[in-house]
Parts: C-alpha cells; sequence; structure tokens
C-alpha cells in the first residue's frame, strides 16, 4: 500500500510546540494569560453587548415648567399696588397655561396686585358685586384658537364698575411667539386702559346689593311644648 504523507505544519511536533521542561511551563503560563483574558473579556462586556443587542439609552425627562405664578403674591409692607386685577383661564390655553402665565407676569411687572385663583361669574351684576366685594377693578379672560405658528390670542378686558367689556388685544404665532409678544406688546396694548380702570374703580361706590341678614326672633320665654 502507498503511504499517505503529512504536511509538516500537522505533525505532532508543530502541534504540540516545544518539548520540555521549559516548554511544558511556556504552554501553561500562556494558558493562564490566555483564561484571565477571556474571564476579564466577559466582565468588561455586558451580557446584552456579547449577544449584539444594544443597551437602551437612559430617558431624559424635562421638568415641568415653573407655576408658582399661580399663587397670589401677598402685598409687600409699604408698598402700594396700582390696581388689583383677576385674570380667568383662557380657553384653549395649552396644559401648562403659557400664555396666561404670560399675562399674569407682565400685568404683575407693572405693580398690579393679580390674581389668578378666581373662577368667573355668570353676569354684569355679579361682577359688579365682586368687583366691590374684592376691591377688583378689572377681570381678564382670553381664548386661544388655531395650531402651531398660526394660533391666535384674544384678551378681553372687563370693568370691575360697570361689569362690561371694554378693551381688547389680539395676537398672533407660536407658543412661545405668543409669550413673547405678550411680554414685550401687552402693557402697551392696554395698560393705559387698565390704569383708568383701576381708577375709577377707587373711587367710592354704592354697593349694588346689600348683604342679606335673617333675623332670629325673640328668644322665647319658655320652651315649645311646655
Amino acid at each position: 500500500m502507498p503511504r499517505t504523507r503529512t504536511a509538516t505544519w500537522a505533525t505532532s511536533r508543530h502541534l504540540k510546540g516545544p518539548t520540555g521542561p521549559k516548554g511544558a511551563k511556556g504552554a501553561k503560563r500562556g494558558l493562564v494569560i490566555a483564561l484571565t483574558i477571556a474571564l476579564l473579556g466577559a466582565i468588561a462586556v455586558p451580557a446584552d453587548a456579547a449577544w449584539g443587542v444594544p443597551s437602551p439609552l437612559p430617558q431624559v425627562r424635562s421638568a415641568p415648567p415653573d407655576q408658582s405664578w399661580l399663587k397670589d403674591v401677598a402685598e409687600k409692607p409699604g408698598g402700594r399696588a396700582r390696581g388689583k386685577v383677576a385674570v380667568f383661564v383662557f380657553k384653549g390655553d395649552d396644559f401648562f397655561e403659557p400664555i396666561r402665565a404670560a399675562v399674569v407676569r407682565t400685568l404683575r411687572k407693572q405693580q398690579l396686585n393679580v390674581t389668578a385663583e378666581l373662577r368667573p361669574a355668570d353676569g354684569p351684576a355679579q361682577y359688579r358685586e365682586m368687583s366691590y366685594a374684592s376691591k377688583l377693578a378689572v377681570f381678564i379672560d382670553g381664548e386661544v384658537s388655531g395650531q402651531g405658528s398660526r394660533q391666535i390670542v384674544i384678551i378681553r378686558l372687563r370693568s370691575g364698575v360697570t361689569g362690561q367689556y371694554f378693551a381688547s388685544a389680539k395676537f398672533s404665532g407660536s407658543t412661545p411667539e405668543l409669550v413673547g409678544t405678550i411680554g414685550g406688546a401687552l402693557w402697551a396694548r392696554v395698560g393705559p386702559a387698565i390704569i383708568r380702570a383701576c381708577t375709577s374703580a377707587a373711587k367710592p361706590r354704592r354697593r349694588e346689593f346689600e348683604p342679606m341678614y335673617i333675623e332670629a326672633g325673640s328668644p322665647l320665654d319658655a320652651p315649645l311644648g311646655s
């Protein structure tokens, strides 16, 4: 039978490496180094990365906007506000009410005592009574319509003395644009009218409805059923 020749690179000499004590020690040392590297790699690489699955990115949640403007600001001792104004909820405003917040902050910068915690009344007579009881000179409401950059906000001012609307302002744009425009242009549009309404409300006026009193009657001389 013909002899099968084996390639020199597949012989036991080349597979086993160097022979002798030094060769055995070198092989063991190489094996220890290889196992150590493999162990360190397994610790450093996450399991999902080893399987080719990308790690989920951490979710960054933005903090909600400042809502401190909703609370009434106490007047400073010795300070005197130019008037008292109520700003009601604006129909169609976003969840955090950025448009109404811009109106409240703008009016407070003009040294007005602004409350944002009241609800609208049912008619002119009730507005006049609310104005007399709470010393409110102006009631402000608004409505936001449209979407995106085509939003429109209409701001209406109601007199506390008459209970009727006496001024309004209209702005358009996206929400950031509306907030900036209100902060820079609202007072120029309606500021003089607000000051006149505050001056009128500060004058003495007669109350439209007198408070209701219940007459309890005279005490009984003897208890009932005696």
